[in-house]
């Protein structure tokens, strides 16, 4: 072979690269979105980074041996010989220790010097051979040292081309698994915005009004076989009637304080849990698990969740930040329909709506202030903690239950 001459590195370097991400674009939405991240850039980063190469000339040796040389490798002004024929020569075999990526000595780095020698891997050495023609010990330390020096200069500049991947390495990896994600979460929410089985229940009592309009909810989009199931979600307009739902319960609460306002906030929780069970087919359940912690009221659709909300007593900015901190921690990433539910037992109600949108937009994962849909209902755009790519929607609907005195 000819030392760092026969391929390019950028191109094999960029090979690299392609092939990196083409593993993961290779994993599948189950995979790639429940693997902890970190660990999974470490793996590649250790698959595709690069050992350098450490040529050690400090350790190289010589071995010697005797050659019959063709006649058209010798001087013909200085020897006499006889083409086709062979002569007895002795031959001075360098060998240089080194260590690393052993395909970086085939590549040509950028920038690059125009000469190369022929050399032999052996070992874990890099070898090549000096004909003692003249028997002259400094021609042949000035011959090895031409090769030495092409091996040290271009080694050197392989050294810096191998540093620069290496250092951009982790980088295009987190590109690559940020890039591949939001790719399947998109494709997901394509396919869970089309809806799921979630679906209004007949025959229930209208004992709080709901939304005239009546339809059936687009089933879950079948999947070809071996493809990644999307996962269950509910599509905006069953999350806006399960809003909808809790508004008029609430505004009822209102409407009748001496029933419910001495009541706790599991007490009143329940009440709205008795209106959305019967109304939605799958489960509302209080107090349900799920990932780091408790929640109010949860909504399953076959063992995933698709909507979660937090009820509080309002106790000031500082617990309103603690509660969405704390629904927040609640969530994976496939939950991205919530809210926040707040019973205010203070007269001055205006203040403490105010005080409401004012807090939740100070949050570090607010996104935006969405608008609001009555005004005691408002509706703004999160992100998860840690992930800015995934949106989570959060309406905060408020009721005024003043305790009597």
């Amino acid at each position: 072979m000819n030392v760092f001459f026969e391929k390019d590195l950028s191109q094999y370097l960029n090979s690299l690269l392609a092939k990196m991400k083409g593993t993961v674009q290779g994993e599948t939405a189950d995979y790639l979105l429940n693997v902890n991240e970190e660990e999974y850039a470490r793996h590649l980063i250790t698959k595709f980074q690069l050992e350098p190469l450490q040529i050690q000339f400090d350790n190289m040796f010589a071995t010697m041996r005797e050659e019959q040389i063709p006649a058209e490798r010798f001087s013909k002004p200085d020897f006499y010989v006889v083409g086709g024929e062979s002569y007895p020569k002795q031959v001075i075999r360098y060998h240089i220790p080194y260590e690393g990526t052993e395909d970086l000595l085939h590549c040509k780095p950028n920038p690059s010097i125009l000469n190369t020698h022929p050399v032999e891997l052996e070992g874990s050495c890099i070898c090549f051979d000096i004909v003692d023609f003249y028997g002259d010990p400094e021609r042949i330390k000035r011959d090895a040292e031409y090769v030495f020096s092409i091996i040290r200069k271009q080694g050197k500049n392989v050294a810096t081309n191998v540093e620069a991947y290496n250092h951009q390495l982790p980088a295009q990896v987190n590109q690559a698994i940020t890039e591949r994600k939001e790719q399947l979460k998109k494709q997901i929410d394509v396919a869970t915005s089309l809806g799921v089985p979630v679906r209004r229940s007949e025959h229930v009592p209208q004992t709080f009004r709901i939304p005239e309009v009546r339809r059936k909810v687009v089933p879950k989009p079948s999947v070809l076989e071996g493809a990644s199931k999307p996962e269950p979600a509910i599509g905006d307009d069953i999350y806006q009637e399960i809003l909808q739902v809790i508004h008029d319960t609430g505004k009822v609460f209102e409407r009748l304080p001496s029933t419910y306002a001495d009541k706790d906030e599991e007490a009143l929780r329940d009440h709205f849990i008795l209106q959305l069970e019967p109304r939605f087919e799958g489960s509302a359940t209080g107090e349900t698990f799920n990932k780091s912690g408790k929640t109010d009221i949860l909504i399953r659709h076959e063992k995933s969740n698709v909507f979660v909300a937090e009820c509080q007593w309002w106790d000031g900015p500082k617990k309103h930040m603690e509660k969405i901190d704390q629904l927040l921690s609640y969530l994976t990433w496939r939950d991205s329909k919530t809210a926040i539910v707040c019973f205010v037992d203070r007269k001055d109600f205006s203040s403490v709506l105010k005080q409401i949108v004012e807090t939740t937009q100070q949050h570090s994962c607010h996104v935006q202030y969405v608008g609001t849909k009555d005004e005691t209902w408002h509706n703004f755009a999160f992100h998860l903690p840690g992930d800015p790519g995934r949106k989570v929607k959060v309406s905060v609907l408020a009721f005024h239950l003043p305790k009597e005195r």
